[in-house]
């Protein structure tokens, strides 16, 4: 009993990790919303390392783990969820030299509670493929022509004409960013 409870008090940190070292970092004290938000969500990208993997990884990962194929309401376990992440974080371990390998495991972790925490509030343990998606795509690094275009035809018909119900759930999703580091009323 005693160290079910201690293995409890312990996933509750590591989940709660990202948002303790964020709020270390006195992001609070910058004054507009915008900036602080964007300071916040760096940090994010920066400390899951998703600065370092590019849109075409993303897209390479999705389809090595066939998100590709599914329909955008189509939900996914967390469990599948942390596949599509390791699998990210390995191919990325792959390309980086040797000298500057990052920490999977500890990437992975962070990442997974991050998204689970911004996606998943009511704790259900599932999450659209549109979700991860869009999440993954607009905190990867890469070119940012790169990111919209990919954006864009997640969002845009055969004919490449944007479908608006799909754009309105991209606003959606990407809006739940803020509200996970606690800049939700600044964009809601």
């Amino acid at each position: 009993m005693i160290e079910e409870s201690g293995n409890k008090r312990k996933t509750m940190a590591e989940k709660r990790q990202l948002f303790i070292e964020m709020r270390a970092q006195n992001f609070d004290v910058i004054r507009l919303s915008t900036y602080r938000t964007a300071c916040k969500l760096r940090f994010v990208q920066k400390r899951c390392n998703l600065h370092l993997v590019d849109i075409w990884n993303m897209i390479e990962a999705f389809r090595d783990n066939g998100l590709n194929t599914l329909d955008h309401t189509t939900e996914i376990s967390v469990s599948r969820l942390e596949t599509v992440i390791s699998s990210i974080y390995y191919q990325l371990n792959k390309r980086l030299p040797s000298t500057h390998q990052i920490s999977v495991e500890q990437s992975i972790s962070l990442l997974l509670n991050f998204m689970i925490a911004a996606y998943d509030s009511e704790g259900r343990g599932k999450l659209t493929v549109f979700s991860v998606k869009a999440m993954l795509a607009t905190m990867c690094g890469g070119k940012m022509l790169d990111k919209l275009r990919y954006v864009f035809s997640q969002m845009s018909d055969s004919n490449g004409l944007m479908i608006f119900s799909k754009f309105d759930q991209f606003l959606k999703e990407v809006l739940k960013l803020p509200t996970a580091v606690f800049e939700g009323p600044s964009f809601g």
